[in-house]
């Protein structure tokens, strides 16, 4: 029987990481990076690493040398704009590079959010056009990926969620209604949430069945819903009931500085990897 195909994935301790970590670990060798939490992680050999360190990128990327990287460490939206590109930029660029040094795949997740917002459905391959420091820093996360390893593929994603884990933005909303506190929902920022368990499956073919592919692709569900839609389902689905504190709020109106409409055009993803990308409603009513 022939050794197990070796996969190093970078942010283990998040969201995303700690789900792909999961079912990665059934099929591969998996090894996993982490900055300060090891704890976070479920399943896989941790690493503790700092991916703006190049020289610990390499020398652990040069130890391991693993077939495929799928690469989902990021800073996200909140944190300092320094650290933002720090990690997000020259993190990415450090991982590109030394995969690209000993002849790993590498498949990179990046979002959504490097669009302004205002030329939506977005194809595949549109060019960035941030409006916001996360979304800059993403933008330069792409190209730098793209200079250092022109073979790797770059995953564009929106929101995540997931059944057995609330996910981050579902949590903060629940934690805010439960300490008492009103939540106003944007009606007009409009999405199209990815279930954590299609964007596995997305970036482990990506890694290994079509690991041909090179460029960006877009892979988000299938339905487009606005964050208020979204953020009730979500908290429904949870038995989070906190209506009466629940209001509707327009961020083009408060005059916020964020991208409103960021549909994507999926219909090459689901051609290339053979898939369904579903929507909130039909994974909820699985």
């Amino acid at each position: 029987m022939p050794d197990k195909k070796i996969l190093l994935i970078t942010g283990g301790s998040g969201y995303l990481g700690r789900h792909l970590t999961a079912t990665a670990a059934k099929n591969f060798v998996v090894h996993t990076t982490h900055r300060t939490n090891s704890a976070q992680i479920i399943a896989g050999i941790p690493h503790k690493l700092d991916i703006t360190d190049k020289s610990t990128v390499a020398a652990l990327i040069d130890s391991l040398a693993p077939d495929a990287i799928i690469h989902t460490a990021a800073a996200n939206p909140g944190c300092p704009e320094a650290a933002m590109m720090a990690i997000n930029g020259d993190g990415s660029q450090n991982i590109a590079a030394a995969a690209a040094r000993v002849g790993a795949r590498l498949v990179h997740v990046s979002t959504d959010a490097l669009h302004s917002g205002q030329n939506a459905p977005y194809a595949d391959n549109a060019p960035p056009s941030p409006i916001t420091p996360y979304g800059q820093s993403k933008a330069a996360a792409e190209a730098a990926v793209a200079k250092a390893n022109p073979g790797a593929a770059i995953v564009r994603t929106p929101l995540i969620y997931g059944l057995q884990e609330m996910d981050r933005g579902t949590a903060g909303f629940a934690q805010r209604l439960q300490r008492g506190e009103s939540l106003a929902l944007f009606r007009d920022v409009i999405r199209q949430p990815v279930w954590v368990n299609t964007l596995i499956e997305a970036l482990l073919k990506l890694a290994f069945d079509r690991s041909d592919f090179a460029g960006a692709l877009n892979v988000a569900g299938r339905q487009t819903l606005s964050r208020e839609a979204f953020g009730r389902r979500m908290l429904a689905w949870w038995g989070i009931d906190y209506h009466s504190q629940i209001g509707s709020a327009s961020a083009a109106e408060m005059g916020l500085k964020m991208p409103l409409d960021l549909r994507l055009d999926i219909g090459r993803g689901e051609a290339l990897l053979q898939m369904p990308f579903l929507g909130v409603d039909e994974v909820l009513n699985l």
